[in-house]
């Protein structure tokens, strides 16, 4: 089957009458903006990964009774991020703190991976500060390379919308990280 140009609502249809096929088209379609949307609630990509296996799960179970006159993004994307909502309050009432990652095996340069690490840390440091619809906004059109347009469809907002989340963090994210600098640079001159 050639799914390129068939509509989400005709897959719907044909996934409702046990096509396994068209439901594997609609995961192919949406799994990168469901990861990218995903991670705004897991702590790790391999979280993110099960969130997204447990929404088109139950989006599976759940198509039976879904009203073919909706269309099926907005539907599955609220599934994920009320999962992704119920996890983040789930992690965050348990959470014990962050395990540290351990030692490379590949042979990298240490100074370089810790350089690398430290970096990391500052951006993930810099995208905590953010509210979670800026960080979300920012994350799925600057780091993941959806356009406003896509990104409103996965958010369920205007694309007005996500330009001005988009706007605002970049521009908290470009504060936050030059007093996270100004933080550090004053630690080493101590």
């Amino acid at each position: 089957m050639h799914v390129d140009n068939v509509s989400d609502g005709e897959l719907v249809v044909w996934a409702r009458r046990g096509d396994g096929e068209a439901f594997g088209a609609l995961v192919r379609r949406y799994l990168r903006p469901a990861l990218a949307v995903a991670w705004e609630f897991a702590p790790s990509r391999d979280g993110a990964e099960d969130l997204v296996q447990d929404a088109f799960h139950r989006a599976l179970r759940a198509l039976p009774s879904f009203d073919e006159s909706r269309p099926f993004r907005p539907w599955f994307f609220t599934i994920l991020r009320n999962l992704g909502r119920n996890a983040a309050e789930r992690e965050a009432r348990w959470s014990t703190g962050p395990v540290s990652e351990g030692l490379r095996a590949d042979g990298a340069d240490p100074e370089e991976e810790a350089h690398r690490a430290d970096v990391r840390d500052r951006i993930r440091r810099g995208l905590d500060l953010l509210p979670p619809m800026q960080r979300a906004c920012f994350r799925l059109c600057d780091m993941e390379g959806f356009d406003g347009v896509e990104v409103a469809e996965m958010l369920d907002l205007s694309a007005a919308t996500v330009r001005v989340h988009r706007h605002r963090a970049r521009a908290a994210l470009r504060d936050a990280l030059r007093d996270l600098n100004d933080t550090e640079e004053e630690e080493e001159e101590k």
